[in-house]
């Protein structure tokens, strides 16, 4: 691992910041020189397409590498200077350029960006001691446990014993753990049952669809019996933000309103919409009477590729189902679209009178 790299770690470039922190396009990407240590050295950033980052620090009047800082054996006040300087110009181009990511690899994201937008389900943090480790749930059990493992423990080729990878342990039927195992890139589960648990290596061996499709079936068989059926409809509870969308005009105008589509939301289904802060409460209950409506120009932003349209159902005050109450609900946060609880479902109930 590279100086450079510990300031970058679980980080995604947003490109469109590049240029209001000073960097210039060229033709190998973005290129920043800032002056260090009252001019004397010159720190010069480039960064690739795929936002990796490579540095560099120069001897201004010798226009030569200077890298004696990177050795962790160098002492005194002068490289001490130079790594706090050259840190500190790094963290700030991490923060005002690049964005957080759970994990490091990139098959790892994009697992979780699937989770969020197949189920909307949230990770969470299963272990104190161990912040690197993130759990899917549902309905409280572990269908999915992502973390941080060296290749020693799962029995890789001596090349790769210190290599870190990104896994995840999967809930699979027993009866098909024996085709599973001659499967490159899946081993016998790490640190859970190996009767019915595998761990997948998520360096790219395996392709996306075949690591969602466990992933999906870790999660059904992990689920109550008794969950409803995928014909029935699904309960929904997404954020709204009321500085950049005024949706209780659009309601006082229509009941019915597009609105973005969000997640797998289909037709039938019940969507409850969380004002949030300073309100931070659900104010509207509403039914989706149409999903995956093509955005051909009602709304202006192009990341907006589809939209739903949406009946309201129920009004409520700020005070019926404020984040208080919600917690009683086993709601602790919304950022983003994920489903309600049983116990919230049961209590919006009276009000659930589809069309």
């Amino acid at each position: 691992m590279t100086f450079e790299d510990a300031y970058f770690k679980q980080k995604r470039l947003n490109p469109d910041s590049l240029q209001a922190f000073g960097f210039r396009t060229t033709d190998k990407g973005w290129e920043l020189r800032k002056p260090l240590i009252d001019q004397e050295l010159e720190a010069r950033l480039l960064i690739d397409e795929e936002g990796n980052l490579r540095g560099q620090v120069v001897d201004v009047d010798l226009n030569e590498p200077y890298d004696t800082f990177r050795s962790p054996q160098a002492r005194g006040t002068y490289v001490g200077q130079v790594r706090q300087a050259y840190g500190a110009l790094l963290s700030q181009v991490a923060e005002s350029c690049y964005e957080d990511q759970l994990f490091s690899s990139p098959q790892a994201n994009r697992l979780a960006n699937f989770l969020t937008q197949e189920f909307s389900d949230q990770a969470d943090h299963p272990f104190e001691k161990y912040p690197d480790y993130l759990s899917y749930r549902i309905t409280g059990k572990w269908y999915a446990l992502l973390f941080p493992l060296k290749g020693e423990k799962l029995g890789l080729d001596s090349e790769k014993t210190d290599q870190i990878y990104d896994v995840v342990n999967l809930k699979v039927d027993p009866k098909d753990m024996e085709q599973l195992m001659k499967m490159e890139g899946i081993f016998p589960s790490y640190h859970m049952s190996k009767k019915s648990w595998i761990s997948l290596v998520l360096d790219e061996t395996l392709p996306d669809e075949t690591v969602f499709k466990l992933v999906a079936r870790s999660r059904s068989l992990v689920a109550p019996k008794h969950l409803r059926k995928t014909s029935e409809p699904h309960y929904w509870l997404i954020p709204a933000n009321l500085k950049y969308y005024d949706i209780g005009a659009e309601f006082s105008a229509n009941k019915e309103i597009l609105w973005t589509q969000k997640a797998s939301m289909q037709k039938g289904d019940f969507v409850a919409i969380y004002i949030t802060a300073p309100t931070k409460a659900i104010r509207y209950l509403c039914q989706v009477l149409e999903a995956n409506i093509p955005n051909q120009g009602y709304r202006e932003e192009e990341s907006i590729k589809a939209l739903m349209r949406i009946k309201l159902l129920h009004t409520f005050m700020d005070k019926d189902f404020n984040s208080e109450i919600l917690k009683n609900f086993g709601i602790k946060t919304v950022r983003g679209p994920r489903h309600m609880t049983d116990e919230l479902v049961q209590a919006m109930s009276p009000y659930l009178k589809g069309k």
